[in-house]
């Protein structure tokens, strides 16, 4: 999150109007069975500065530790693409795309032998449901994001072939502003 804001900001005075940023996201930020099927807890939002530790979560050492990092840092990515919308000049339009759960990516190749078998052998089976995304459809879904195919305002969430609403929680100026704040004085010392 914090490479996707220094870089977008390192490039902003170079880029060549119109340009469209496409930054991934995720739908395990919404944190219910609907969008992530159980298998990742939802966010847990912290102030930038807890989040920025290592730590930030209890049990960090853990799969539901690190997948809590995950969610909340999807969530993050969302807040940053809606501040980016805000505050970058005329002609840049940021979106967040979210390509589903896409098996075949190496997702889990750190996690447990159970979870790693069933994203090799069962989990791609999903693929025939709406559950799951092709890596093909996910990138064809990215491609026409990013030449502008799929029709997306400025601080858009896309999910997979459709511009959607993120979570309700996404929806949170005040955070996005901290969050902004907080990205600029992690970055600072970089971004000269």
């Amino acid at each position: 999150m914090l490479a996707n804001h220094l870089f977008v900001r390192l490039l902003e005075d170079r880029f060549a109007v119109p340009v469209r940023i496409v930054i991934t996201a995720s739908d395990t930020h919404f944190g219910d069975f609907k969008h992530n099927m159980g298998m990742v807890p939802g966010p847990v939002w912290r102030s930038p500065e807890v989040l920025a530790r290592p730590g930030a979560f209890p049990r960090p050492d853990t799969v539901a530790g690190g997948r809590t990092a995950y969610s909340t840092r999807k969530l993050a990515t969302i807040y940053l693409v809606h501040e980016h919308a805000r505050c970058l000049p005329a002609g840049i339009g940021v979106v967040a795309y979210n390509p589903g759960f896409v098996p075949g990516t190496g997702l889990a190749r750190n996690a447990d032998p159970v979870s790693r078998f069933a994203m090799r052998r069962i989990l791609p089976v999903m693929t025939l449901t709406p559950f799951e995304t092709s890596r093909g459809a996910a990138g064809r879904h990215l491609a026409d994001v990013v030449l502008g195919t799929i029709e997306a305002p400025t601080g858009s969430y896309v999910d997979r072939g459709r511009v959607a609403r993120s979570s309700q929680e996404s929806y949170d100026p005040r955070r996005e502003g901290e969050l902004w704040d907080a990205a600029e004085r992690f970055t600072a010392a970089y971004a000269a």
